[in-house]
């Protein structure tokens, strides 16, 4: 989970539509979220991930539920209230459900930050403070194979990338071509590309890359010799937002 900045509501959202919307919702019980004006600038705000576990929303096999931070049942008036919702995955969604985050609070990443909240223990989320901890238990952070696994294989892609960075960085140590610095900075620019905020999983990929020894050790010989450039700098420094603890 990421902190992410909401959008400004959208136009069609004026207060008789808003009212119209929730006037036939209580009447009908229909679903008046579910239209392409709600959902696409909400996608858009979490860059095309579920605000909650980060999955990529835009996937063949996945969708975009809008989801209802403070839930239906307990405020039908809040149904197309724009700054309670939220992109969701069908998984998150349904693992919340309706939770009252009035009386049991969960963290809303349109307003808190979850690296005051959350850490990563040996691939799985960790609270730091209650509202991380009932985060984890209402949406379900520690799945085990839907995230956790996932988690895993996100650090055992990043400890293949740095290895074949740091032989990149060999191979051009040894014969100093243009060719195989190029290929060296190309990899160390995608391994940080995972580090944005665009990214799926990016707050996992974050914290495993910018916390790494090895790849840290890396960012210094290329900063040794003169390799490290300012494009590598930004993406680094973004990366650097997200990163949370390891507790």
């Amino acid at each position: 989970m990421i902190k992410l900045e909401r959008f400004p509501k959208p136009l069609f959202l004026t207060g008789d539509k808003v009212k119209e919307l929730t006037e036939e919702y209580t009447r009908s019980g229909f679903s008046v979220w579910n239209i392409e004006h709600i959902k696409e600038p909400l996608l858009r705000s979490s860059f095309g991930k579920c605000s909650y576990c980060e999955c990529d929303l835009t996937e063949e096999s996945k969708y975009m539920e809008v989801e209802h931070f403070e839930d239906k049942k307990h405020n039908p008036d809040k149904v197309v209230t724009w700054e309670n919702l939220l992109p969701a995955c069908k998984k998150c969604n349904g693992s919340k459900g309706t939770h009252d985050v009035i009386s049991e609070p969960i963290l809303n990443p349109y307003v808190n930050d979850p690296r005051e909240h959350l850490a990563i223990r040996f691939y799985r989320m960790r609270g730091l403070t209650q509202l991380g901890k009932n985060s984890i238990d209402v949406v379900g952070l520690n799945n085990q194979e839907r995230l956790v696994l996932k988690r895993f294989e996100i650090g055992s892609q990043i400890a293949e990338s740095i290895e074949m960075a740091w032989e990149r960085y060999s191979t051009y140590k040894s014969n100093d071509r243009t060719q195989s610095k190029n290929r060296l900075i190309s990899l160390v620019e995608g391994i940080l590309a995972e580090c944005q905020p665009k990214a799926i999983y990016a707050a996992t990929t974050s914290t495993v890359v910018l916390s790494d020894r090895s790849f840290i050790g890396l960012i210094a010989a290329l900063k040794n010799d003169d390799l490290w450039n300012d494009d590598l700098e930004t993406l680094y420094e973004s990366g650097k937002e997200l990163v949370l603890e390891f507790a």
